[in-house]
């Protein structure tokens, strides 16, 4: 099949563009080159037109997809939320190939994407030369929005009515809105408004035909990997308490200072105001180099450059709060379950703002002005040396914003309630505490699948399972039996704090580590009065200090425990 006229005018107009900002003094060699290349293209063409297809097409034949990915972590986040969301609603045997065609960028789809079973091939490839291969029913690029650039219409209506109607939709919004995806990103302004028109986040940009379902409740996860926590001892921050920060935007910017940025005399002054109040909170520095990543004098710990993306995560995830401006690591704070402080400034917080964020803008500029030219981010478009956007945010706004988040937490304390029951006595112990009563049930990671979310279905309505080993089917068959599924790792559960009644974790890894932050993280999606049981679990060798247990107050090797969780203030 042919690709679309729709696709050919799209690459033609990349090119051109291409060749004149290149060759902007020779319009001469500009147009040779446009020859040469058309020529090229034509014959490229009629090649792949007499040539058999390499894959035949049958009844049993799995959907190929090829997915181009673009931009910083941020975006790349963003984008494994949409083809996680889509992965799950095609229904139909298919793989996922993931691309990106900027340099240095497979690092980031390694992090994002680690353990992503519905993701077959990650690779760093020539933007066109997944085309040349010729055997994908659909190929999109995906910066703000999908952009289906071929599409199998008739194959895949056969095998997937909803893929069918997907790229529908999505070819259809692009015949409107063409010029959001031929001029990217000097449209993004553009994209912003329309954002802020329909009531769409940034979250919710890979679904503006809304078929994904992707909202601020959607859940955002981002596997983290137990070798990555020994980052905490590392530094001596197993015991500690810390917030962390960052002044820079990230690793593909050219330069240390960016309207996006506070000013770095706020952050020293903040600083000053933190440690007055909270002296026994550390503030760590984190960024991706000394050259991009300016040193904030009064910082507890500097780990500028001293990461992984792994490592990092982890610092992320376990501080209390995270100041930056608008960027990278904030989506990474919320893809974390966790909160951050953003200073906003030449872009919009009502497009890129987490409702769970404090998000901070000052009165020195009357708009947000996001690719309005396209050096709006090294300097100021009024022609302020200081960019008055973020500088209008003063130090003890940002105080006034810590003392709140550092004032919502609450203290706890936790017990042993019961053990050394049996693991097939699970269902009926939650139900007879339970009896009549309306609650939410999490089952992490559990070595009899769905078996015991079944069992607690019969009686409770709310029962959601996390797990990373779902396959294209699981969600529609557990759909029939009234469950949730969702992907999520031990370390990372994609719930809010104090939200779960009854969380459970019958360990099916025999050589399990870093006990203590899987039960950090099971203990904080529980509600104060619920029931954590947990099965399987050698207690006996871990160090259970954040919660004042003892281990040998724990069930044996093989036994259940139920701890409670309580708040004491």
């Amino acid at each position: 099949m042919k690709k679309s006229s729709v696709f050919y005018f799209y690459k033609l107009r990349l090119k051109v563009d291409s060749l004149q900002r290149k060759y902007a003094n020779n319009e001469i060699k500009a147009s040779l080159r446009l020859v040469w290349w058309l020529c090229r293209e034509l014959f490229r063409a009629l090649f792949r037109y007499i040539t058999p297809k390499c894959l035949a097409k049958h009844d049993g034949y799995k959907l190929k997809i090829a997915i181009i990915v673009s931009g910083g972590i941020g975006d790349i986040l963003i984008c494994g939320t949409a083809i996680r969301e889509l992965s799950k609603r095609i229904n139909y045997g298919h793989s996922i190939d993931l691309y990106t065609d900027e340099k240095g960028r497979k690092t980031i789809l390694d992090f994002v994407f680690n353990k992503a079973h519905f993701i077959s091939n990650l690779a760093e490839s020539n933007f066109w030369s997944i085309f040349e291969k010729h055997n994908h029913d659909v190929i999109m690029h995906i910066d703000r929005y999908p952009n289906i650039l071929y599409c199998d219409s008739k194959h895949i209506e056969k095998k997937s009515e909803w893929l069918g109607n997907f790229c529908k939709k999505n070819k259809d919004f692009f015949a409107k809105h063409y010029k959001f995806f031929e001029h990217s990103p000097q449209y993004h302004t553009l994209i912003g408004q329309w954002s802020i028109l329909n009531d769409k986040t940034r979250i919710q940009g890979p679904d503006q035909c809304g078929l994904l379902g992707i909202d601020n409740s959607t859940y955002l996860f981002l596997n983290l990997e137990p070798k990555n926590m020994e980052i905490l001892k590392s530094f001596g921050l197993e015991e500690i308490q810390y917030i962390t920060m960052q002044r820079g935007i990230n690793a593909y910017e050219k330069s240390s200072e960016s309207t996006r940025m506070w000013p770095i005399k706020y952050y020293e002054k903040f600083i000053e105001l933190f440690h007055r109040a909270y002296p026994n909170i550390k503030v760590i520095q984190v960024g991706h180099s000394d050259k991009l990543c300016r040193s904030v004098d009064g910082v507890d710990v500097n780990l500028v450059g001293k990461t992984s993306l792994g490592e990092l995560a982890v610092l992320l995830k376990h501080s209390l709060f995270h100041l930056d401006g608008e960027g990278g690591m904030v989506h990474m704070k919320r893809f974390l379950n966790g909160r951050s402080i953003a200073i906003f400034g030449p872009t919009s917080e009502k497009v890129f703002g987490y409702p769970e964020n404090i998000n901070l803008r000052g009165n020195g500029c009357s708009s947000w002005c996001e690719w309005v030219s396209n050096d709006w981010g090294n300097k100021c478009l009024r022609g302020f040396k200081e960019a008055p956007c973020t500088a209008s945010v003063s130090p003890e706004m940002v105080m006034e914003a810590s003392d709140k988040l550092l004032g919502d937490r609450k203290n706890f304390s936790y017990s042993v309630e019961e053990n050394n029951i049996g693991e097939d006595k699970i269902a009926d112990h939650v139900f007879n505490k339970n009896a009549n009563k309306k609650i939410k049930i999490v089952d992490v990671f559990n070595k009899g699948g769905l078996f015991l979310a079944k069992a607690l279905r019969k009686n409770f309505d709310d029962v959601t399972v996390f797990d990373l080993n779902f396959q294209f089917d699981s969600f529609a068959k557990a759909e029939k039996d009234a469950l949730t599924l969702e992907y999520g790792c031990l370390y990372n559960i994609s719930m809010p704090d104090n939200s779960s009644d009854v969380v459970i974790w019958q360990n099916r890894d025999a050589a399990v580590t870093q006990i203590v932050y899987i039960m950090k993280e099971l203990f904080r999606v529980l509600k104060p009065g619920g029931m954590l049981i947990v099965s399987d679990v050698p207690f006996q060798g871990a160090d259970l200090y954040p919660f004042e247990i003892l281990p040998e107050q724990c069930s044996s090797h093989k036994g259940v425990t139920i701890f409670s969780k309580t708040l004491t203030g």
